[in-house]
């Protein structure tokens, strides 16, 4: 899995490097299309060069996604604004009329939008435009979108600097018909296979290949036991992670040994053995203590209060999630911060310390609202309306479930504004 994913990462590095083709079309199912989108992710905090447009929105219904990517649009342009107004800089003209006008072709919007924001961006730095919807119901509507960045006709100047990442189904092929590939020679393609079923097969054809180092090999047999049990194939997780703990021991490996214990403990969980499972957890944390792997500490810190819980006792969950919490603050992890405090808040909850759990949940909706942790945002205000509720402060309930509603402003998101305007103040610092 590792290689299938460095390779993929190389190719789209090789098509964003490279100058003489303007699109990349990637045949993706859902699931890949959520990988590549990581690996670009990763690509726009690394690079400094270049300019990265993400747009993962669904594409559901006739025009939608494209109305989303403008509101996107503009909403980084009026970010910028605001900051170009407090520094007392030149504002950046806004999207022009056409793209916000629905009687238009919506190639054709598109289009003046990408003709827009080559204006607003310096000469010589590159724009990615990753236009890869999350699902495509609507597969005409995407099509007819993204139909000139194929260039069938050849390749325009209005291409120039500009890398497009446009997405196809390997099932369904609705991008392409076998004549167009013909003449989509300013095209590159790519189809992503991460499923399951190939990712077993590899990691099956590892563990086995005896040519391999045995350290290699070991890897796999840890991948294809994270496998097994998120299958329910609970026996062969267990021998797995049996043979992985041995074999580390005799290496004198404390994190690989904290892995494999690790391991021993979620399936005793999957089990619904409980109490096994914290003591396996245990073991664990001991040896993950020894190896100085903050990152694995954190997983089993967690893993060991949700033990706790399922066990009644909440007083012991709360000391992991307290540890888990400001371990995830060291390691400055946004999203296992939150769910660390939203746990504690549960945990705090059940050792009946009512006013300590309402101001864990509030601390982690803090977070929410400054990362854009949407989905943990929503858990955290029906708790905290509940909370509420129950105490009989109804005023305070009514405003959290109220806030449901609203969409935050999410501070520290990357966008066009921040990728450009502000990298530029910076660099002034």
């Amino acid at each position: 899995m590792q290689r299938e994913y460095a390779a993929t990462d190389a190719a789209l590095g090789a098509f964003i490097e490279q100058p003489d083709y303007p699109t990349l079309v990637l045949g993706a199912t859902d699931l890949d299309v959520v990988l590549a989108f990581k690996m670009l992710q990763e690509r726009d905090r690394r690079d400094a060069r270049r300019i990265y447009l993400l747009f993962p929105f669904e594409c559901d219904m006739p025009g939608h996604y494209l109305q989303q990517c403008l509101q996107s649009l503009e909403a980084q342009i009026a970010a910028e604004n605001q900051a170009r107004v407090e520094a007392g800089e030149v504002l950046w003209a806004e999207l022009p009329l056409l793209c916000a006008d629905p009687g238009q072709p919506p190639a054709r919007r598109l289009k003046a939008a990408i003709e827009h924001v080559r204006t607003l961006v310096a000469q010589g730095v590159d724009i990615v435009w990753a236009l890869m919807p999350s699902t495509v119901a609507d597969t005409t509507g995407y099509r007819e979108t993204v139909l000139p960045l194929l260039a069938l006709n050849g390749f325009e100047a209005w291409m120039e600097g500009h890398r497009f990442c446009i997405r196809d189904d390997p099932a369904r092929r609705f991008l392409l018909s076998p004549d167009q590939r013909e003449s989509a020679r300013h095209v590159l393609a790519l189809d992503l296979d991460f499923s399951p079923e190939k990712t077993a097969d590899t990691l099956v054809g590892a563990m086995n290949d005896a040519a391999r180092p045995l350290a290699e090999r070991m890897h796999a047999a840890l991948q294809l036991a994270a496998l097994d049990l998120a299958h329910d194939r609970l026996d062969r997780a267990l021998e797995k992670y049996r043979l992985l703990y041995g074999w580390h021991r005799e290496r004198h490996n404390p994190l690989g040994q904290a892995l494999a214990l690790g391991g021993v403990g979620d399936v005793a969980t999957r089990s619904g053995q409980h109490a096994d499972a914290s003591r396996w957890y245990a073991h664990a944390l001991d040896a993950a203590a020894d190896s100085g792997n903050l990152g694995v500490t954190l997983n089993l810190l967690m893993a060991s209060g949700e033990s706790c819980l399922r066990l009644k006792q909440p007083a012991r969950a709360v000391e992991y999630f307290e540890l888990a919490s400001r371990g995830a603050d060291k390691l400055m992890f946004p999203h296992a911060a939150v769910d660390a405090l939203e746990k504690l808040g549960v945990a705090l909850l059940g050792a009946r310390k009512t006013v300590e759990a309402a101001r864990a949940w509030t601390e982690a909706k803090a977070l929410c609202e400054r990362f854009g942790c949407e989905h943990q945002r929503r858990s955290l205000l029906e708790r905290l309306s509940a909370l509420y509720g129950q105490a009989g402060l109804k005023t305070q309930a009514m405003a959290y479930e109220m806030e449901k509603g609203r969409s935050p402003v999410h501070r520290d998101s990357p966008n066009l504004a921040q990728s450009q305007g502000e990298k530029k103040r910076e660099e002034r610092r």
